[in-house]
C-alpha cells in the first residue's frame, strides 16, 4: 500500500478551515479494558484522526503546522517491559516515514514540540479538548466541521483502498451464493463471509453483518443471525462489507434460498433492481442527493401499481408518501471511513419530516469524489403497513389483500457503492452479481451439488 496521504488531509482540512495560521493538534483513540478484566476492547481508531494521520493504533497524536504545511507525527514510547508483551515498534524515523510527515516525537514531548511552533491559535476535535489544554484553542466545532467536509471528497488514495475493499467484499457475496445451502444457519453465513474478507486482507466487519432469511429481511439492522435457512421458498438478505486499510464498503445482495425465486419474490426483486439501475444511471454531478431518493420513489410505485399492490393515480400516491411505507429508509448515504460515513448534512440542512425521508442520510449536491451507498430496498413490516392502513390518505392508495399475499418475501435490497465521477459515476461493486439470471444460475448450481 502507497504512503499515506495524511499531509494532503491535513492541507485538504486546513483549507475548509479557511485557515492560513495556526496549528492543527489531534489524539487519536486509546485501548479500552473491559471492566473489572484484563481484556481489552478490539480497537477501532477515531475516524477523524485516521483520516488526519493514516495511523490506526492507539496512543498517537499528530500536529500540522498550517503556515509552514508541516506535519508531526507524536508516538507513544513503548519501554523494554511493554515491549516483551507488545513486540518491538519501529523507530521514530521508520514511523515518520511509513505514514508520510516530517518529524516524528515522542507523545510526552507534544507540550513542548508545538509549543515552539508559537501558534497564535490550536484547532482540535472536541473530544481533545482537555488534552490541548495547555494551549489557546478555537472553538472546537471549527476542526470537526473541516475535518467532517474534507472527508467527504475521496483523493485517488482512498478510492483505490475503497476499491479494493469492494472488490474483496463482492467476491466474499458471489461466494456464499455459490456456497449456502437449504438447511445452513444465518450464523453460518455470516463466518463464512466474515472469514474470506479477513483472509484477504480486510481488517473487521465495516458494520455488524446482516444475514436475514425470509422475514427477517423485514427487520432493516436485523442481526440476531440466528435462524436456521430452511425454507428454499424463502430469500435471504446479506448487508455484509469488510474494512480494507480503514475503509469500509457496504454491499448487500437479496437471493433465493433455494435454486430459484418464487414468482412473487422474483417480482418484489425485478421492482428493487429497477430502482437501483436507474438511480445508479441518474447520479452524476451537480445533482440532488435527495432527487435521487425521489427517483427510486417513482421507479417504485410504478412498479407497485403493475403489481395491483399500489392503486389511484400516480402523482397523489408520491404525494401522499405512500412509497415510504414500503421503503422507510433513504436511498444511500455517503461512505468512506465509517460506513455511514459523516458530511451527508451540512451545517443548516434539515431533516424532512416526512415518511421515508426522515431516515434520509445525506442531504447536499453530488459532486465529483464523493462516495455513495445506493441500496433501495421494498420491505413488507407489519408495524407501518398497520400505520399505512391507519393513515386514510395513505391506505386509500393500498390494496392490502395484495400486500399480504406478498408478506412471506419480507424484503428485498440491493447496495452497490459507486463514487460520482466528473461525468458520471464508477461503479465499485460492479464486480458482485445482481441480475436474476445470473443468481437464480448460481443457486441453481449450488442447490444440485
Amino acid at each position: 500500500m502507497p504512503v499515506y496521504p495524511a499531509k494532503q488531509h491535513f492541507a485538504a482540512t486546513a483549507g475548509h478551515l479557511g485557515a492560513d495560521s495556526g496549528v492543527i493538534l489531534v489524539h487519536g483513540g486509546v485501548t479500552l479494558i473491559h471492566p473489572d478484566s484484563d481484556t481489552e476492547y478490539e480497537f477501532h481508531q477515531n475516524s477523524n484522526f485516521y483520516y488526519l494521520s493514516g495511523v490506526a493504533e492507539p496512543g498517537f497524536a499528530a500536529a500540522y503546522d498550517i503556515s509552514t504545511r508541516t506535519a508531526i507525527l507524536f508516538v507513544p514510547h513503548v519501554s523494554a517491559d511493554e515491549a516483551v508483551w507488545v513486540g518491538v515498534p519501529p523507530s521514530l524515523n521508520e514511523y515518520r516515514a511509513t505514514h508520510g510527515f516530517d518529524a516524528a516525537h515522542y507523545t510526552k514531548d507534544i507540550e513542548a514540540v508545538v509549543g515552539a511552533l508559537n501558534p497564535s491559535v490550536v484547532y482540535t476535535l472536541p473530544e481533545n479538548a482537555s488534552a490541548c489544554s495547555a494551549f489557546s484553542l478555537a472553538p472546537v466545532e471549527k476542526l470537526r466541521l473541516a475535518v467532517h467536509e474534507a472527508r467527504v471528497y475521496k483523493d485517488d488514495c482512498e478510492i483505490e483502498i475503497m476499491r479494493r475493499a469492494n472488490r474483496i467484499s463482492s467476491a466474499a457475496h458471489v461466494t456464499l451464493m455459490q456456497e449456502a445451502r437449504v438447511g445452513m444457519t444465518e450464523t453460518e453465513l455470516r463466518g463464512r463471509f466474515v472469514g474470506q474478507v479477513l483472509a484477504q486482507g480486510c481488517s473487521y466487519e465495516a458494520y455488524g453483518s446482516i444475514v436475514a432469511g425470509g422475514r427477517n429481511a423485514a427487520v432493516l439492522h436485523y442481526t440476531k443471525n440466528n435462524m436456521k435457512l430452511d425454507n428454499a421458498n424463502d430469500v435471504v438478505l446479506v448487508d455484509a462489507g469488510g474494512t480494507y486499510g480503514n475503509y469500509a464498503s457496504d454491499i448487500t445482495r437479496t437471493w433465493p434460498v433455494g435454486p430459484r425465486f418464487t414468482d412473487n419474490a422474483r417480482e418484489i426483486y425485478a421492482i428493487v433492481l429497477d430502482m437501483q439501475k436507474t438511480v445508479i444511471d441518474a447520479c452524476a454531478p451537480r445533482k440532488q442527493w435527495e432527487d435521487m431518493h425521489a427517483l427510486a420513489q417513482r421507479v417504485a410505485a410504478e412498479g407497485l401499481l403493475r403489481l395491483g399492490m399500489l392503486t389511484g393515480d400516480l402523482e397523489s400516491i408520491l404525494a401522499n408518501d405512500v412509497v415510504g411505507y414500503f421503503m422507510p429508509h433513504g436511498i444511500g448515504h455517503l461512505i468512506g471511513i465509517d460506513t455511514h460515513d459523516v458530511g451527508g448534512y451540512p451545517p443548516g440542512t434539515e431533516r424532512i419530516n416526512r415518511p421515508g425521508l426522515r431516515y434520509l442520510r445525506a442531504r447536499r449536491e453530488m459532486l465529483p469524489r464523493m462516495v455513495f451507498t445506493v441500496e433501495p430496498g421494498l420491505y413488507f413490516v407489519d408495524a407501518i403497513l398497520a400505520e399505512a392502513k391507519a393513515t386514510p390518505a395513505v391506505a386509500q392508495h393500498i390494496n392490502f389483500d395484495v400486500v399480504k399475499s406478498y408478506h412471506s418475501v419480507g424484503g428485498v435490497r440491493i447496495e452497490d457503492n459507486i463514487v460520482i465521477t466528473e461525468s458520471g459515476n464508477d461503479n465499485l461493486t460492479s464486480e458482485c452479481l445482481k441480475e436474476i439470471i445470473d443468481i437464480e444460475r448460481m443457486r441453481s448450481d449450488a442447490n444440485c451439488d
